[in-house]
């Protein structure tokens, strides 16, 4: 069977319920209570943590890194977390979850870049790279049976890859922003006019591209950065707008199995408003039924039901970005930049601090994983 033929039954097809064969989700069904996270952080004195706690205010590790990190991955056997470092990064590390003893550290292979975000599926540990002379999008995969070395590569699907998830046995989707960027100015945005954006599957074995979405046309400065994948095989994209900051366009879509396209979500004008263009970091519940959105700009975290696309709700959080699962349905766990982890229901007007000082002193940064 082709890859494509492959994915179209496997992940497209009808019935797609059982196919959500994540790590992050095996872990999180094995998890004994209470439920621990795992977040970069940074303590007053400027200082950058990888940390792992629990939502009792325990802390298992706490691991120094050089520099700032981003997101980070449970393997499935949940003994080894990975945490990368922000874009354009040169380091991953891999650490104890249970107790922070840091297992390996792995460098950049040369001309390369870490954009961020990895995963694990069969067997391997797929990594968001860019190539840094071309900016070309890739995808490295490293061997966890062998210190993580790095064992080959294959193309995104497109420029500015940043998350990716796994989907069925052995598909990627990828979150290819489209942006044109150079490690010598980061953070310029080089091609705003010809943007890009995708959502690309992917076979994680041979690397070859099996399926690629887009949004219209009109919507192409509409920077695909994060993904959250549903109980019944839906991806939820948030993303980040790149034109004129008066215009107002979706910044949630879902691709629903069984499709090739992306459904954007409506919202009220004055959320649309409120979000100022930016959405951060996207999460379901340990249901799969109930997705989460966060716009750190807006200090805004929304709720949506993913079967119908009803919006549940939403909660304000200055600088608020990190959301995980956390246990009941609708319940999650989130993160903000100026301190502070919060327990909040999507049904609820209000949220349930986490009264810990290593909490409220930290500047939590932008992903929170549930482990």
């Amino acid at each position: 069977m082709t890859n494509r033929r492959r994915f179209l039954a496997n992940v497209l097809g009808l019935g797609a319920l059982g196919l959500l064969a994540s790590p992050f989700a095996a872990a999180t069904q094995t998890a004994p209570n209470p439920r621990r996270f795992m977040s970069a952080r940074a303590d007053a004195q400027g200082r950058f943590f990888a940390t792992v706690f629990d939502d009792e205010g325990r802390v298992y590790a706490d691991v120094r890194m050089p520099t700032r990190g981003h997101g980070s991955a449970v393997a499935p056997s949940g003994r080894e977390a990975v945490m990368f470092s922000r874009r354009p990064g040169d380091f991953l590390l891999v650490i104890d979850p249970a107790d922070g003893r840091l297992l390996t550290r792995v460098t950049a292979a040369p001309g390369r870049f870490f954009d961020g975000h990895g995963c694990f599926v069969a067997g391997r540990l797929y990594v968001t790279e860019t190539l840094a002379e071309t900016g070309d999008g890739l995808i490295g995969v490293y061997d966890p049976q062998d210190a993580y070395r790095r064992i080959g590569e294959f193309s995104s699907g497109g420029l500015d890859p940043h998350d990716i998830r796994v989907v069925g046995e052995r598909t990627l989707v990828v979150a290819n922003g489209g942006i044109l960027t150079h490690p010598d100015a980061p953070r310029v945005k080089l091609n705003l006019d010809t943007m890009d954006p995708s959502l690309a599957y992917l076979d994680a074995v041979d690397g070859s591209l099996v399926a690629q979405l887009r949004l219209p046309p009109s919507m192409h400065q509409s920077s695909i950065r994060h993904l959250a994948v549903a109980r019944d095989g839906t991806v939820a994209v948030a993303m980040q707008y790149e034109g004129p900051s008066t215009a107002r366009v979706p910044l949630v879509a879902l691709h629903r199995p069984g499709t090739m396209r992306l459904e954007t979500l409506a919202l009220p004008e004055p959320l649309l408003v409120s979000l100022r263009n930016y959405c951060g970091s996207a999460a379901v519940d340990a249901t799969g039924r109930v997705l989460g959105v966060s716009s750190p700009r807006g200090g805004l975290m929304l709720f949506w039901d993913v079967q119908d696309g009803r919006l549940l709700g939403s909660t304000e959080l200055r600088d608020g970005c990190g959301i995980a699962a956390a246990g009941d349905e609708g319940t999650f766990l989130l993160t903000s930049g100026l301190g502070g982890v919060h327990r909040h229901h999507a049904g609820d007007a209000g949220m349930s601090a986490i009264d810990r000082s290593l909490f409220t002193d930290s500047r939590w940064d932008n992903h929170l994983l549930t482990l």
